[in-house]
């Protein structure tokens, strides 16, 4: 998971106040005002408008916003509510409605996979057999007293925000909570007094990306990066040798040689590619050491 700048693409016109955005949340506040138990759930629709999936595949790139994994060429992947809209899983009593007035909010809106977004059978890293898991309408808070659950709260869902314990890849920077391991393996990352980032625990759990075949995808694109970043290393002994060499010609080939894999490797890192934060962290690392360059 990566950050994610949502300035960088405009939202849709359609989610707008005076256009359907604004009808139908207007709509969806009288429906849920007062909440009647009995009373049929609201019909969302415009979050699912074309125009709202385009926008969100070239926000994300045609990558999943939590597990980066790339599948526009299989489904189109699937408008995901951050902040779920129809109940709250794990509030007893009284889960539903969700964040009903953010269905058709564009800061509410990300691309998903389908693994990610929908309870569905998962083997799990470490696991024997396989448990039910993903995200759906979890939405876990440190404190779940602080709930906002209606559209006219004072603050609104800054109330919340301090006690979140999922990471939203458009407002908080995912790099900081998670790292990844050998195998392909993520895991919470910790601070200077070693705890470890609850909220790079809770996502993990809840976005399940220690499932096996992630694992094993994350794992095919290190095994790639490690080839190349050898590659890189032979290069840089190549020019060491010939690096006094009296021919410079011979120099300057070896120097081409070198710029030309360092650009392969950097390639890992294109926000087109899939686990851009996994490439991130083992090639910025590898430069770092080798040759004492901070990637940004």
């Amino acid at each position: 998971m990566i950050h994610v700048d949502r300035a960088s693409v405009p939202k849709p016109d359609i989610l707008e106040q005076h256009k359907r955005g604004g009808t139908e949340t207007a709509a969806a506040i009288a429906h849920y005002d007062p909440y009647d138990p009995q009373k049929k759930a609201f019909d969302f629709s415009v979050y699912s408008h074309p125009d709202v999936k385009d926008a969100l595949h070239d926000l994300f790139n045609g990558k999943c916003a939590y597990c980066e994994s790339t599948f526009l060429h299989v489904y189109p992947g699937d408008v995901e509510h951050f902040r779920p809209k129809g109940e709250i899983e794990g509030i007893p009593n009284n889960p539903k409605p969700g964040y009903y007035w953010l269905a058709a909010d564009w800061d509410n809106l990300l691309l998903s996979c389908r693994n990610c977004n929908q309870k569905l059978k998962h083997l799990i890293h470490g696991h024997a057999s396989k448990i039910t898991m993903g995200k759906m309408n979890q939405f876990p808070l440190s404190d779940p007293a602080r709930y906002v659950r209606k559209h006219d709260h004072a603050n609104g869902i800054k109330d919340e925000e301090p006690y979140r314990l999922l990471l939203n890849p458009c407002v908080d920077d995912p790099e900081l909570h998670l790292e990844y391991g050998a195998q392909g393996i993520i895991r919470p990352k910790k601070d200077q007094h070693n705890a470890v980032s609850e909220m790079g625990r809770k996502s993990i759990e809840v976005y399940v990306l220690q499932r096996v075949p992630l694992v094993q995808e994350r794992e095919k694109v290190l095994i790639d990066i490690q080839a190349q970043m050898q590659r890189v290393n032979e290069a840089v002994d190549n020019l060491n040798t010939h690096i006094n060499d009296s021919d410079p010609a011979k120099r300057f080939y070896f120097e081409k040689i070198l710029k030309r894999e360092l650009a392969r490797l950097k390639l890992f890192m294109d926000p087109s590619k899939p686990f851009l934060g996994m490439a991130r962290q083992v090639i910025g690392a590898f430069l770092q050491n080798r040759f004492s360059i901070t990637i940004t």
